[in-house]
This record gives structure tokens, sequence and C-alpha cells, in this order.
């Protein structure tokens, strides 16, 4: 708590309260004429009378006004503290009202000798300083029913781009808006254009002594309300764009002609020629070089010059050691080419993604910055800012952006990430010797991870250490069963050339069983119901908007259960699957005498489902959640098993593993890839009857057990 107080420290800053000033609305603003008497929708904190937006594109200027009337307590709660960020380097704010009407009588609350400035790094803890402030005005006697009204207007400038602009316009999802007004002007020279998120969003277009006006207005409008597990890249709400740039080259040479780095930055080639010493290949030098952008180098944001536009210069990040993401990409786009590989920064934007595309060209669509390096035509994406990757330069692990805009003044377009394929495998093994007889059970996990489930997990143990790792990871088990107790410690295995990470521990636990209609028997509940649950099940009821899935998402899954009371099971169905264009499931069975062993393999082909096909999608959960759960009918006589040799040691070499799904071929036999529906009833269940085939086989077993075979399970 201290540290997060400390984190949110307010600082006064004078140079920020001399950039806020009282004053009348400017000329060029169009006045805006709305209702007041709008019925408040049910259980509506406010409501929206009016949203209004001009733009003056000559003066780089932005008017805001917005009426919205509280109509709760809760909403007078919120909304007495109003609030304005701002950035005192790059904008002049213009106060024109701050208003409380009740009735026939108005409450000024506009005077700036009342304000506060209040600098708070909100995002210091996750180590950005962006250098805002806000404006803090307290309001005073303000009761439900009242009506707040503001105007202010906004001047900027821009580092990189004077004399091109452009904004994006939207309304607040969830709520009814009594009237919207945008409007914007500029000089008929300029060759600014819009765009909306619908064909009926069309404006009312003007000409007058050289200025154009387009003006978008409508009344009443019900905004959709934002669903659930919604991507971020899909833009499902009402937006309007206008922009200056006529082209992504535009934008491209713009913020290249900026980021330039000295042609004879002696500290750059310092670093590339200690690299080449120590690595002969080329391979090797790009490794090591990503790896000292990536590892000793820390992130640090700091955007108090010039928002964020203009990286700080390679050498001087190099000396310190700390960097935001242009910064770091910066510095290994061009130690890279010091050593004769072809990098380039590119722009992405890690919410919109693919989105971008459909927007008009715009500085402001990019929020990230990742390097493309190219080796004989051979394309990677590396982002310069993830800690302790592995897997080496191309097979790193890098979020689907989709797409980007090169920091190159030769770029015209947007380009294409390059289409790899990384295993993101998660592989957990879980050996369990049960005890039926009131006894403690074992149980050995195994937990082997590949791709960026091994960056997550090696960088938790590095961040952690293997002591702190180990008391998370029981108190997860204790979680899961109350009666867990550690045996032995948690050893791990990392193999970062491999991008594969290992750990194995073994907990003593008590199984509940539960009861039978035949009270010879118990229930032993398998432990795999988790693995359908990895996909969020969608509400029921009508969607707009596609459902985010988990990707890439890939499980494999194995629970080994010893012990001598399985020696009598039929399997009804031992291989199962389910399959849609979005995920597949399958789980396939094997039973020896003593030993069961049952395998689930969940994995994503997407990232998200249509709005049209949820109910499908649906359907498969459903199915999942059957298939993963399993029950064994066991003796309630039979002690815990012999611990066999290396039960819960790390094996003793780590290789990337396969997913054994309705995708691939199963360690067994191939599992269509068809949908079939299973038969769920009865697929374990008591068989008293042993034919005499299967008895000579397990007299075989018994006799191969008496001359000292291990019981092991079945692969």
């Amino acid at each position: 708590m201290v540290a997060h107080q400390a984190a949110a420290e307010y600082i006064a800053d004078t140079s920020a309260k001399g950039r806020v000033r009282n004053g009348p609305i400017s000329d060029w603003i169009i006045p805006t004429v709305f209702e007041e008497n709008i019925k408040p929708e049910s259980g509506a904190q406010v409501t929206c009378l009016l949203i209004d937006n001009q733009i003056n594109a000559e003066r780089q200027e932005l008017f805001v006004r917005q009426v919205i009337r509280l109509e709760t307590m809760e909403a007078v709660q919120h909304w007495s503290q109003w609030r304005l960020q701002f950035e005192p380097k790059r904008q002049l704010i213009t106060l024109h009202s701050l208003k409380i009407r009740r009735g026939q009588s108005e409450i000024n609350q506009s005077n700036l000798d009342k304000a506060h400035f209040l600098q708070r790094e909100e995002g210091l803890e996750h180590f950005v300083i962006h250098g805002w402030f806000t404006l803090l005005m307290i309001l005073e006697d303000v009761r439900p029913g009242d009506i707040l009204e503001y105007a202010y207007t906004i001047e900027s400038s821009s580092e990189i781009f004077p004399n091109l602009g452009g904004h994006f316009f939207t309304l607040p999802q969830g709520m009814t808006v009594g009237q919207y007004n945008f409007a914007v002007q500029f000089a008929d020279v300029r060759q600014r254009k819009w765009k909306s998120s619908s064909d009926e969003l069309v404006p009312v277009e003007r000409h007058e002594n050289g200025i154009t006006f387009l003006k978008w207005r409508g009344k009443n409008i019900v905004t959709p309300k934002q669903e659930v597990n919604t991507p971020s890249w899909h833009i499902g709400y009402f937006w309007i764009q206008v922009s200056d740039f006529t082209d992504w080259q535009t934008i491209a040479t713009g913020i290249s002609r900026m980021w330039v780095a000295e042609t004879n930055d002696s500290t750059i080639a310092e670093l590339a020629k200690e690299i080449e010493s120590k690595e002969a290949s080329l391979h090797g030098r790009i490794e090591r070089a990503v790896r000292l952008v990536q590892d000793e180098c820390r992130y640090l944001s700091v955007n108090i010059e010039f928002g964020g536009q203009i990286p700080t210069p390679p050498s001087v990040v190099a000396l310190r050691r700390y960097g935001d993401c242009k910064d770091l990409c910066f510095l290994l786009a061009n130690l890279l080419r010091k050593m004769g590989v072809r990098a380039q920064p590119v722009l992405v934007n890690t919410f919109l993604r693919q989105s971008i595309k459909d927007f008009l060209p715009s500085p402001t669509l990019f929020n990230h910055v990742i390097v493309e390096l190219d080796i004989d035509g051979d394309r990677r994406w590396i982002d310069a800012t993830f800690k302790q990757q592995g897997g080496g330069v191309f097979s790193r692990y890098i979020p689907a952006y989709d797409c980007g805009l090169p920091v190159d003044a030769t770029a015209t377009s947007l380009i294409e990430s390059p289409k790899i394929e990384i295993s993101n495998l998660f592989d957990l093994h879980e050996h369990i010797l049960l005890d039926t007889q009131n006894g403690p059970s074992l149980m050995a996990v195994t937990l082997q991870t590949e791709g960026n489930q091994a960056d997550l997990h090696r960088a938790q143990f590095n961040t952690l250490g293997l002591e702190e790792l180990g008391k998370q990871r029981l108190a997860a088990m204790i979680n899961r069963n109350r009666s867990a107790k550690r045996i032995g410690a948690l050893k791990c295995q990392d193999d970062r050339d491999a991008n594969v990470f290992v750990l194995t521990e073994v907990f003593e636990m008590e199984f509940i069983l539960g009861k039978h209609a035949n009270p010879e028997l118990r229930v032993f509940h398998l432990p795999g119901a988790w693995v359908s649950t990895v996909l969020q099940m969608p509400p029921k009821g009508q969607r707009n908007n596609p459902f985010l899935l988990p990707f890439p998402c890939a499980i494999n899954y194995v629970t080994d259960v010893d012990n001598q009371g399985i020696k009598n099971l039929r399997l009804d169905e031992n291989q199962t699957d389910d399959c849609t264009d979005f995920a597949v499931i399958s789980r396939t069975d094997r039973v020896g005498y003593g030993h069961l062993t049952m395998r689930l393999a969940l994995q994503t082909k997407a990232d998200s489902v249509p709005a049209d096909l949820i109910d499908e999608h649906i359907t498969f959960l459903e199915n999942a959640a059957t298939i993963c759960n399993r029950i064994l009918n066991l003796s309630p006589t039979q002690k815990r098993p012999e611990t066999p040799d290396g039960f819960g040691n790390l094996p003793v070499s780590i290789q990337p593993r396969p997913l054994f799904s309705a995708e691939s071929k199963a360690p067994s036999d191939s599992i269509s890839p068809v949908i079939r529906k299973a038969s769920f009833i009865g697929n374990i269940q008591e068989n008293r009857k042993i034919s005499w085939t299967l008895f000579v086989l397990l007299l075989w077993f018994v006799m191969m057990l008496s001359k000292g075979c291990p019981n092991s399970s079945y692969h």
C-alpha cells in the first residue's frame, strides 16, 4: 500500500498552472442548441444531454462542450471532482465555463484560483512517466438532478507534424446521448479526409471563403453496451475520424526524419565490435545483440519532452541502460545495422492490431514499437521490451500484431507481420499413487512449458526465486486439496536455447472418494475438469461482437493413476474428440493392470469466435466439459502402490513435445478430426467377467512384474 501511495504522489508544478487560463469562447465556434428535458433511462447514473466537439485545423484547436444531468448520488460523488488531463509541454487550455445548473439558477465553478494542478504518475508502477498533469476542480453544492455543463478549448502542437493533424470522435458506450455535434473546419488547400463506422454517418458539407466545413449531428443515439470478452481490435462502436495524412508514406517519412542516429556513434560501434569479437556466426551475433537489449537494459518510459514521439539517441540508451519501447528498439535496430544486418523499427498497435487497416492514416494509431530484421529474405519481428526470452532470434514469441508501419522514408504502406509458427505448449503430467484405504496418496507433478509459456515461467522463476516460487505453487495446490503437503523440494530445469522450461514436485494428499451405488465401490474423480474451464463460457443470448479466445493456446494434460483396484475396467470408448474452426479438444484413455492413463489436449485455432457462431461454440464447450469429466469406480480397500524409481524426478533430457490433439497424431493412434459425439455414460465401469485372452495377458504382465519390471504408465 505504501508503494502505491508513493507511486501516486501528487506533485505541484507552476509551469502547468501557467498553461491553463480562463477565457471566452472563440468566435470560430458555432453555438449548439440542445434539448434538456430528456427522460432518464431506468437505473442510469447520468443522462448525457450534449456532446459537442469542434475542430479548427488552421488554429490547431479542439473545442469541447459537454452537458450531463446527474441522476443519482453516485453520479454526484464521481463528477463533483471534475478533472482534465493535459500535457503542458504541448498543450494550452482555455477553460470557458464550468457550472452547475439547478432550475433557473447557475453556480459558477470555473474560478482557477481554486484549481489544483496535480502530477500523478499513475503509470509509475508500470515504469511509465508520461509528464501529464491533471487540472482538478472540486465542485461545491452539487445535488442529484443538477445539470453539469463544462466547455474548454485545447490548443496543441506536434514536434514531428506541426502542420498536419487529425481527430478521432466517438461516443460513450452503453448510454443514450440526447444530442451530439461533431464539426470540423479547415482550409480548402488541405487534403483532409474523413471516415466513419457507418455509411449513415455522412457529414453536412459546405464551403465558404476558402474554408471547408464538415458537420455530423445526431439526436437520441443509443450506443451499444460493451460486451464482455470482446477482442480489443474489434471496433464495434460509433466512431468518426478525420485526418490530414493522405497516405502512410507521409507518416513514415516524417517519423524517420526525426528518428536519426549519429552516423559516427562510437558507443554503438564499440558495442558491435565487442559482440563480433565474441561470436563467429552472424546468427550468434544477432542473438547476443538481442539479449543485450532485452536482458541488460531495463524498461522505463519517460515521455516528458516530446510526448513520447522521438526516441532517445541510441548511444545515450546504451550508456544509461534503460528506455521505453522506441528507445530500446531504436538502439537494437542501430546495433544490428552496425553489424551488417538489415533492421528497422516498426510501429504497431497492441490493441487495434489488424484494425489499423480500417482507419485513415494517422500517427496516433500507433502505441508500440518493435524491430524487424531481415536475413537473406527471412523476416522476423523482435520486441526489445520482452525479458528473458528463449528459442533464438528466429523462434522468439511475439504477439500477433498483424501489421505495422516501418520507420523508413521509403515505406509506402503498412506491412504484414511475418507468418511464423512458434510452439506455445503447456504440458502438465500428474502421476498419482492412489490410496483408497483412508491413507495419504502421492502425486508427482511435472510441468513442461514451451514458447511464450516458457518465457512466462522463466520470468516468474527469475523474479521470485526457487523458494518463493515453491511457496506459491504449494499454496495453489492447497487451494485445490487442503490436505496437500510438499514432499522434497521443487525442482526446475531451463533450456533457454530450446525455450523449454520444466519443473517437477511431489505432494502428499488425501483424496476424498465419493459414494457409489454399489457399497463395495468408491468413486474417484480424475482431476481433468480444469482443462475445459480454460475457455470461458460466453453469456447466452444475442451478441453483436466476437468472443475473445486465449490464442495461441495449446495444452497437454496427462493423468496417470496407479492403484491395484484398476484391474476390472472396460473402456467403452478410449478416444473421443470435438472440433470446430476455433478450438479442438481430444481425450485418449489407456488402461492396464493397476494403472490408467488419461490424456487431454486442448488447442485454440483462432483468437476469437464470430458473434453468429457463439451458439456453436457454447455447444463445443459443453461437450468439452463432458469429455474432461471422468471418474473411476474403485475398491476402497487398496493401499497406495509402492513408489516407482524416478517418481518426481526431472526428466533426463528435455525436448520440445508435440501436441497430442485431434489435429495431429496422438501418441497411440490417429484420432479422426471429424466431430464425434462420445458416449459419456459408463465410459469406465466395472466388468466382472474377464475373457480368457485378457486373463492370459494379465498373467504375463504379473510374471513380468515378478521379474522386476517397473510399474510404468503407457505412452
